[in-house]
């Protein structure tokens, strides 16, 4: 099996190229979805966070995702502790979902593949980047931040040039959805030459 690291900047449309690798169907596995099952409650993730963290839950006793980032956000040192706690947790549910998939190909999005040094894990990396311009826009209108705080949170991650500099295959989001999945499918095709 072909194991192939989908990364890219927030905004950048990692969501619009699973959405289109699904329906051709490539098995896709999601570490923000990953991340959002470990911290709930009953879950190794969840324990770990609350013994970790304090005043991060709401009235059900349910990790409160917006305290959660608002203490991170902000703090260099709490959210490389949340980071060691989530992201070999996060990397073994998808070891175990690998090893139960005996499909061709397996896409795995990592929103922060190359800033927590991934790149090895994967046979091949693909990034997704648009121009900054159309980012910063996406970021405002689909999060409903101002320019100000997605700059700001566009600061926390590698730029996305560095991002596609590292990567095998780059996917431009600028333009239409045929226009994605045609170089979706060009990656792939390229895949199957090899």
């Amino acid at each position: 099996m072909k194991t192939i690291g989908l990364s890219g900047v927030m905004g950048a449309g990692k969501s619009s190229v699973t959405k289109i690798l699904k329906e051709l169907g490539i098995y896709v596995l999601d570490c923000d979805e990953i991340n959002a099952k470990l911290l709930l409650p009953g879950e190794e993730g969840y324990r770990q966070v609350m013994r970790a963290f304090d005043k991060i839950s709401d009235a059900q006793g349910k990790i409160d995702h917006r305290l959660l980032s608002a203490v991170v956000f902000h703090d260099e040192q709490k959210r490389k502790k949340l980071e060691a706690i989530m992201h070999p947790l996060i990397k073994k549910e998808i070891e175990k979902q690998l090893a139960a998939y005996d499909g061709a190909v397996a896409v795995v999005e990592v929103p922060l593949l190359f800033e927590i040094h991934w790149e090895a894990y994967f046979d091949e990396i693909w990034c997704v980047c648009c121009p900054r311009e159309l980012l910063l826009q996406r970021l405002q209108t689909g999060r409903n931040i101002s320019r100000e705080e997605a700059l700001k949170r566009l600061r926390h991650q590698m730029p996305q040039e560095e991002k596609c500099k590292r990567s095998d295959v780059v996917l431009v989001n600028d333009g239409s959805r045929e226009a994605l999945k045609a170089q979706i499918l060009r990656a792939l095709h390229r895949n199957e030459e090899r």
